[in-house]
């Protein structure tokens, strides 16, 4: 018994230490976000550097290291019960093993990471990732109901541990491929890091609050914009840059408005009325078709994310002409951008 504490004791400092180490990582990409191009996007990243751990997204990053490393420790422990101290050892990798379940379990639901409607190659890692995700639970679940047969009812025979060995190296192998598609949806997508693309991210209140005093002070420049008569200037500013309600370039596409905002390397697109106020947007969809430099022409389809349509990653530092469908109620509203001008590239 004292061979087990020992052993278990070592096992869950490895794990602690592994995990620690590892959410740390994740915790250092994200902060390595581009300064922001908006007040609002400043807020943010000033809250987030001050009170990283309150104003993280969810523990999902936290939380999902314990599977990965629990289940792939298991393994081990498993394949060395067949040649070392096999009572000793089998103890360990039930232990192990339940708690790579439960956290397993947690991983994928209480903790579960919910993003927008990702498009494109975003997509298809978010959806293997999920899959094997899923797949990781069921494996380890079936490898844990049968190591505890095997170690109280069967006193480990020799093919049940066979057959819990199949199925735990299984979940091995889909947890390892889930990790690493995790991965690529935060280094290579950017998905996660600042909370972005991830609809249980709000803004905190107190920046909203320390956005207020902006606000009113733009809405006082535009007061103080009235020409003689008392009216308001023009409140749509069709192709002038920075005039629209979110700080981006409104073309026409009659009878709406759309806008474009450039937010670090993503594109945001705003259907707007016809008089340029922003109208809701939770069922407006919509495509773009992009033209960079000297290359053909690629179509992206935007995400959903907040009342805002995103095109991930399509602002590339070369200029384009990009022209935007949005579709709402089953009709379609055209507007066409010129980087150049609209997102003022030259300044």
């Amino acid at each position: 018994m004292k061979k087990q504490i020992f052993s278990f004791l070592i096992i869950l400092l490895s794990v602690f230490a592994v995990q620690t180490y590892a959410h740390e990582h994740h915790l250092d990409s994200a902060s390595q976000v581009s300064s922001a191009d908006s007040l609002m996007q400043i807020a943010m990243e000033k809250h987030q550097q001050m009170e990283a751990v309150s104003a993280f997204p969810n523990y999902h990053p936290l939380i999902v290291h314990f599977p990965i490393v629990l289940l792939l420790v298991a393994v081990l422990f498993q394949l060395l019960s067949f040649l070392f101290l096999k009572n000793d050892f089998s103890v360990v990798t039930l232990i192990l093993l339940t708690l790579g379940v439960i956290s397993a379990w947690l991983a994928n639901n209480t903790f579960h990471a919910d993003t927008g409607t990702l498009t494109g190659k975003a997509k298809e890692i978010f959806d293997t990732h999920e899959q094997m995700a899923d797949l990781t639970w069921w494996l380890s679940l079936v490898a844990l109901i049968g190591k505890f047969v095997s170690h109280f009812f069967l006193k480990r025979k020799i093919w049940i541990e066979i057959i819990v060995s199949i199925f735990l190296l299984a979940s091995g192998i889909t947890v390892s491929i889930a990790g690493h598609h995790g991965a690529m949806l935060v280094h290579m997508e950017g998905i996660g890091p600042m909370g972005k693309y991830l609809e249980s991210y709000h803004m905190p209140l107190q920046i909203e609050d320390s956005l207020q005093p902006v606000i009113s002070k733009h809405t006082q420049s535009l007061e103080e914009n009235k020409d003689n008569t008392g009216e308001m200037e023009e409140d749509h500013h069709v192709g002038e840059f920075g005039k629209g309600p979110h700080g981006g370039t409104i073309e026409e596409a009659d009878p709406y408005h759309i806008e474009i905002v450039a937010i670090n390397s993503d594109l945001i697109f705003y259907l707007l009325d016809g008089d340029a106020k922003p109208v809701d947007m939770k069922k407006v969809t919509g495509e773009i078709k992009i033209v960079y430099e000297r290359q053909p022409s690629i179509t992206i389809d935007l995400m959903m994310m907040k009342d805002k349509l995103t095109a991930m990653n399509a602002q590339n530092g070369k200029s384009f002409y990009t022209t935007c469908t949005l579709t709402k109620s089953g009709k379609n509203y055209i507007a066409t951008f010129n980087s150049s001008k609209d997102l003022n590239l030259n300044k």
